[in-house]
């Protein structure tokens, strides 16, 4: 396969040749942000509504961004035409810059990429397990780089038979490393938790189309709303809707999508991939 392009400060280069200085605070300190969307036969899947997270990120990184929104999706452009890959994932990655004391932020570098992505239409059937696990990832509004705790609790849970984590904290449950987390009650409502998590741009989409089928509550979601629950499923621009088979030690489900998860499967399927 060819080498991909990427674009690296505005300019289209190979990938060989994109290369970070040392002293970015990026690497020194893992500091920066980051979105990621897909294309389905060459086209973004809601572009606008990443643009919109990614500026926001940036913000309260206090990271500017000296790139106006059309020349961003220019250069989106550029690249989904040199590289040819109609199904992909594209990631816009802003880091800390060059910093002169290796603390203070600097003139970020704004790296575009792109690479291959099939869709797991096995996992979205299959469903996965998930290991609670205690923690709650600080600046949740923020999607920043630093998966340290994600990438160590993955560990843990491989060791323990789950497939992944989801974090819960004082008794309430808030998201996954990777993806945003729902529950269906007994009397067919959508639960997920509010504010206090990333803002996923696929977790967007299924609240709105949820909401002319079924209620939908955005709040905290206890240990006892997982106790009571018909059914579970997490969300994300790669999983999409991939149904939770069990959270160790809580609650099991079926061992496939329940029925609503599997229509709230479909109107996403159907506003993604029916374009």
């Amino acid at each position: 396969m060819q080498t991909p392009y990427v674009i690296f400060n505005g300019k289209l280069i190979s990938e060989n040749e994109a290369q970070l200085a040392i002293s970015d605070l990026a690497i020194v300190r893992g500091y920066g942000i980051f979105d990621f969307f897909k294309t389905v036969n060459g086209l973004p899947i809601f572009l606008e509504d990443n643009l919109d997270r990614f500026y926001q990120s940036a913000y309260l990184m206090d990271l500017p961004v000296n790139y106006a929104r059309e020349a961003i999706k220019t250069c989106i452009d550029t690249l989904i035409q040199a590289n040819n890959m109609p199904d992909s994932g594209i990631k816009l990655l802003l880091t800390g810059g060059y910093s002169p004391d290796g603390y203070s932020i600097a003139e970020p570098n704004f790296i575009i990429s792109q690479q291959p992505l099939k869709r797991n239409v096995i996992l979205e059937e299959k469903g996965l397990k998930l290991l609670p696990f205690t923690y709650h990832r600080p600046f949740s509004q923020v999607k920043s780089i630093d998966y340290v705790m994600g990438i160590q609790a993955l560990k843990v849970a491989k060791s323990k038979g789950a497939d992944d984590v989801v974090y819960m904290q004082n008794g309430f449950i808030s998201e996954c490393p990777r993806a945003n987390f729902f529950l269906i009650s007994h009397d067919g409502k959508l639960l997920t938790a509010a504010e206090d998590v990333l803002q996923g741009i696929t977790r967007k989409k299924i609240i709105d189309l949820a909401k002319n089928i079924m209620e939908v509550e955005v709040r905290d979601i206890s240990i006892s709303d997982l106790e009571n629950a018909a059914e579970a499923f997490i969300s994300s621009t790669t999983k999409n809707i991939t149904p939770v088979t069990s959270l160790l030690g809580y609650q099991d489900f079926a061992p496939q999508a329940g029925p609503i998860t599997k229509q709230l499967q479909e109107l996403l399927q159907d506003l993604i991939y029916k374009q």
